[in-house]
C-alpha cells in the first residue's frame, strides 16, 4: 500500500513539473462614488429640466453616479494580457439590486422610450458587471506586436480629440521601427450587429473603422518634438440601427504635433474629411467634404502655475439641402479626455444632447455636432450629423499643484469662448420673428480642485457652467427664461 502512494505520488509531481509554468496574475482596481447636480441643461428656467445621458446612465437634477472597477493582469517576456470588470451605475434601488427587468407595475405598456418604464426610463446603461476594457498583446519582435481587446486607443487624444479616441473593439499592429520611429495599424470594429431573421447583406447596419498612424520624434531633453500624421477609413452603414438610415465612406487625413522648447509646449492638430455620403438606398451620392483644427500652448512656468492658451475648430455646413455635407463629424470626439482643455465632468463634455439641451454635443464631444440632425455620418453612438454648425472655440486657463503650500493639493480652471462657424441651418425658437441665428454660442467656466488624502483615497470637485450667447438664447422659445447651465460632481475615488 505505501509503495502504491508512493508510485502515485511520484507520477503526480512528475506531471507537475512537466507543465509550463504559469504567470503571475495581478489585480487592481477603482471605486469612484460621484454625487452630481444637473440644473438647466436647456438654459430655461421656465421648463423642467429633461435627462441628460452620462456612463451610468440617464440622469437630471441630484443624483449619485457609481463607477466600481476590478482589473487583473498577467504577462511574460514577449506577451500579457489585461482585463478590466465595471460596472457604471446610477445609484438606486433597482440598479443595486438588479430589478430593472420587471418594469409591468410601473408602466403595463413600456412602449415608448422616454416614458415611465420604457427603455431611457431607469437609468441602467451601463451597470451590470462585465468586461469593461481588455487589452491583449503579444511581441513578434520590436517593429511588429499584436494588439487586440478593448483598451483604450485613439488617434489623436494627445492634442485636441477631434477625429477619434474610445474603447472601441479592436484588432491590429503596432511597433517600434527605430529609436525615433514608432506605428499604429488598427482596425476598429465598432458595430457588426445582425438581425436576428432577417436576411440581408452581411454589412448592413455595421460600421469599421482603419487608421494607420505613424510617430517620428526628434530631439530630446527639453527640446523634442513628435510629429503624426494620420491617415483614418471609416465605412458607416447605420451603427446598428434596424433600418440604415444613411450610409458613408469617409477618409480622414491629418498631421499631429507635440513638443517641448524649453518651458513652452506648443500642440497641434489638422483634419481634413473627404467621402460620400447616401441618405437611404438608391439615393443619390452627396460629397462629405470637412475640415478641423486645434492648436495650443501651455506655458510650464512653475509647479504651481501652469497657463495655457488654445483654439478650436470644427467646419460647419451651410446648406443641408446641397450636395455638400460640411459639418465636421469624427468617429467620436473626445475633447473630455484631452490633456490641454480636457476635464473629466466639465459640463461641455456632458451630454447636452438628446433633448437636454440646444446645444446639441454628445457625450465627450466639446462640438455640437448633433444639431440640426440628418446626413449622419459618424461621431459617438452613431448619431452626429453633417449638417451641424460647427465651431470657432477659444479656451484660456491654468493649472498646477500648490505642493508648496498644501501637499497633495492641485486646481484646474479654464474659460471657453464658444461660436458657431455656420448658422445657416440652426433656426430661431418657437414664437420668434424669422431671421438668422448669432454665431455667438456662449461661454463656459471650469473649476476642479483635487486633493489627495492619501495614495489610494482622493477627492475631486467640480464646479463647471455655461452662460448661454445670443446664437443659444436665438433658438430658444420666446416663452422661455433664459439662464445658464451648471453641473456640480464630487468625485470620490478608491484606487487598490
Amino acid at each position: 500500500m505505501r509503495k502504491g502512494l508512493i508510485v502515485l505520488l511520484a507520477v503526480v509531481m512528475v506531471g507537475v513539473f512537466a507543465l509550463p509554468a504559469m504567470a503571475e496574475v495581478s489585480f487592481f482596481g477603482t471605486a469612484r462614488v460621484i454625487p452630481t447636480y444637473y440644473n438647466n441643461f436647456d438654459f430655461d428656467k421656465n421648463k423642467p429640466d429633461a435627462p441628460a445621458l452620462n456612463e451610468g446612465g440617464w440622469a437630471s437634477g441630484e443624483h449619485i453616479r457609481g463607477e466600481f472597477r476590478l482589473g487583473w493582469q498577467a504577462g511574460g517576456d514577449k506577451w500579457s494580457v489585461m482585463m478590466l470588470a465595471e460596472s457604471d451605475m446610477i445609484f438606486n434601488k433597482n440598479n443595486g439590486d438588479r430589478s430593472y427587468y420587471s418594469t409591468e407595475g410601473i408602466n403595463p405598456t413600456g412602449n415608448t422610450p422616454g416614458q415611465v418604464g420604457g427603455a431611457n426610463s431607469i437609468p441602467n446603461a451601463g451597470a451590470e458587471f462585465g468586461i469593461e476594457r481588455a487589452l491583449f498583446t503579444y511581441e513578434f519582435f520590436p517593429a511588429l506586436q499584436l494588439v487586440a481587446g478593448l483598451p483604450i486607443t485613439s488617434v489623436d487624444i494627445g492634442t485636441g480629440g477631434l477625429l477619434y479616441g474610445d474603447d472601441h473593439p479592436m484588432i491590429g499592429f503596432r511597433g517600434k521601427i527605430t529609436g525615433n520611429i514608432k506605428y499604429e495599424l488598427i482596425y476598429l470594429n465598432i458595430q457588426n450587429t445582425p438581425a436576428i431573421g432577417l436576411a440581408e447583406s452581411p454589412l448592413s447596419r455595421d460600421w469599421r473603422a482603419y487608421y494607420l498612424k505613424p510617430d517620428f520624434s526628434i530631439g530630446a531633453g527639453a527640446v523634442k518634438g513628435t510629429l503624426s500624421p494620420i491617415v483614418l477609413f471609416s465605412d458607416y452603414r447605420g451603427n446598428g440601427f434596424p433600418v440604415a438610415a444613411a450610409t458613408a465612406r469617409t477618409f480622414y487625413y491629418g498631421l499631429e504635433g507635440i513638443g517641448q522648447f524649453g518651458i513652452i509646449k506648443p500642440s497641434f492638430e489638422v483634419i481634413f474629411a473627404d467621402g460620400d455620403l447616401r441618405s437611404g438606398p438608391g439615393t443619390p451620392a452627396r460629397d462629405i467634404k470637412s475640415r478641423a483644427a486645434f492648436a495650443g500652448v501651455e506655458l510650464a512656468v512653475n509647479k504651481a502655475f501652469n497657463p495655457y492658451v488654445a483654439g478650436r475648430y470644427t467646419e460647419g455646413d451651410g446648406d443641408k439641402n446641397d450636395n455638400r455635407v460640411e459639418g465636421f463629424v469624427g468617429v467620436t470626439d473626445i475633447g473630455r479626455f484631452t490633456p490641454l482643455m480636457g476635464m473629466d465632468g466639465n459640463i461641455l463634455g456632458e451630454h447636452l444632447s438628446s433633448g437636454a439641451s440646444p446645444y446639441n454635443s454628445p457625450l465627450y464631444s466639446y462640438s455640437p455636432d448633433r444639431a440640426v440632425g440628418g446626413n449622419v455620418y459618424g461621431g459617438i453612438g452613431g448619431a452626429s450629423s453633417g449638417n451641424n454648425p460647427g465651431q470657432r472655440l477659444l479656451a484660456i486657463g491654468v493649472k498646477g499643484t500648490l505642493d508648496d503650500y498644501i501637499k497633495n493639493f492641485s486646481y484646474k480652471t479654464q474659460a471657453f469662448m464658444i461660436w458657431y462657424d455656420k448658422t445657416a441651418n440652426l433656426s430661431k425658437g418657437a414664437g420668434k420673428p424669422a431671421g438668422k441665428v448669432d454665431k455667438y454660442a456662449g461661454t463656459t467656466f471650469d473649476l476642479q480642485l483635487i486633493y489627495a488624502f492619501s495614495k489610494n483615497f482622493s477627492a475631486n470637485y467640480i464646479f463647471s457652467m455655461f452662460a448661454p450667447g445670443s446664437g443659444i438664447k436665438d433658438q430658444l422659445a420666446s416663452t422661455a427664461d433664459s439662464t445658464f447651465a451648471s453641473l456640480h460632481t464630487l468625485n470620490l475615488t478608491w484606487t487598490y
